[in-house]
């Protein structure tokens, strides 16, 4: 198809040249870096951003993880930072490609290729799939499945430039557009994108920005998690979240980090020389 980013790349493609003016992203999916022209104007209120592990009819939640270390699951997903957090959680699972919208990823469920998949749970809050999936699916916690960068929360991209700035202000949520800046900013400074299983979560409680981020190796059997804050007011600045994402992910490096992302990158670079 084109590599990663394809799709984001034809929707900024169109609005530079001005066959569009504004476009509606899932903020994971964006590169940290905008072409020249264009900038992320809004982010707007975030969804749940937990994920979610929905199974097959034939599967009782509980006993599915009462029994994760010795029972053989194939388990659906994409995701390098699903992936390694799933192999983390059900260490003999079976990890296998899911691709598709979220009708056809369910269909395949229940067609019995999978005996659970991994999804976001924003993406069922907004297409009202939560409920009739209520009895077979659970959120599955932060601290067990960190999300990526930008998990829940929409973009609004359009040129730098543009009378369409001041009409779609009124959309932007402040703590939103900070969380997921300090997050992206993290992601951006370990030199990454959403195609290695690198996790980041922001929020404000009492009165402090708290950014938790995560490196794990594809196994799910080395993992760096780090943690910290700094105080929040209404006032805060973009640029302080995005200092704390810096210091953050420099934190991560020193504890091993970028040994973890560059055996990976090798390993993809390998792959793709194979094929």
């Amino acid at each position: 198809m084109g590599g990663e980013g394809v799709f984001v790349m034809e929707i900024e493609h169109a609005i530079l040249h001005r066959k569009i003016d504004l476009a509606v992203h899932s903020l994971k999916d964006l590169p940290t870096t905008q072409p020249g022209g264009l900038s992320i104007s809004v982010v707007g209120a975030r969804e749940d951003v937990r994920d979610v592990l929905v199974v097959n009819s034939q599967y009782d939640l509980g006993s599915l993880f009462a029994s994760r270390h010795s029972r053989y699951l194939r388990i659906g997903t994409c995701s390098l930072r699903r992936t390694a957090q799933i192999r983390a959680l059900f260490p003999v699972a079976e990890i296998l490609p899911l691709r598709g919208n979220v009708d056809t990823r369910i269909h395949k469920l229940d067609g019995g290729v999978y005996d659970g998949i991994v999804l976001a749970a924003a993406g069922l809050h907004r297409l009202g799939m939560s409920d009739q999936l209520a009895q077979r699916m659970t959120y599955l916690p932060i601290e067990i499945m960190m999300p990526a960068p930008g998990q829940g929360a929409l973009a609004l991209e359009c040129r730098t430039k543009s009378e369409i700035q001041t009409l779609i202000a009124p959309l932007r949520n402040l703590e939103t557009h900070i969380t997921t800046s300090a997050e992206r900013s993290f992601m951006c400074r370990l030199g990454v994108g959403c195609s290695l299983p690198v996790a980041a979560h922001g929020e404000i409680e009492s009165d402090m920005l708290i950014l938790k981020g995560l490196v794990m190796s594809l196994d799910g059997q080395r993992q760096v998690r780090v943690q910290d804050s700094i105080p929040w007011t209404s006032e805060t600045q973009f640029e302080n979240a995005e200092k704390l994402g810096v210091k953050l992910a420099d934190q991560a490096i020193s504890e091993g980090a970028d040994e973890i992302i560059k055996t990976l990158a090798e390993m993809q670079l390998r792959e793709r020389q194979n094929v």
